[in-house]
């Protein structure tokens, strides 16, 4: 499974996961397969065309990790069939594992803004 976040700056495991998904700076893609992850460029944070669902999709991300997302965001990824989960107040190396306990909710109506 590879899991996106969004963060600010360098990314690391230890990170906070960034407020606003669609104008951080970074996404954080972790492979659980391969325990290890990668620092991609948002797109849209570089002025690019390419929205970030489109971008993650492109690399292989099936689930995301966020504290919400805008409504075209949201539909972009149902129709990718990303799953997306609401983030808890932990770093992104929490996160994950609580993602892996079924300790994370999916994203409700409530998270779209």
């Amino acid at each position: 499974m590879k899991i996106a976040m969004a963060c600010d700056k360098k990314g690391s495991l230890k990170s906070e996961i960034a407020e606003h998904f669609g104008q951080a700076e970074n996404f954080l893609v972790y492979d659980t397969n391969l325990d290890k992850f990668i620092i991609e460029k948002n797109p849209e944070f570089l002025g690019k065309q390419e929205l970030p669902p489109d971008f993650l999709h492109r690399l292989g991300v099936n689930t995301v990790i966020t504290f919400g997302l805008g409504p075209r965001a949201y539909e972009k990824f149902r129709g990718y069939k990303i799953k997306m989960y609401k983030a808890i107040e932990k770093n992104i190396s929490e996160n994950i594992e609580a993602l892996q306990k079924n300790k994370l909710h999916q994203l409700s109506k409530e998270d779209i803004f």
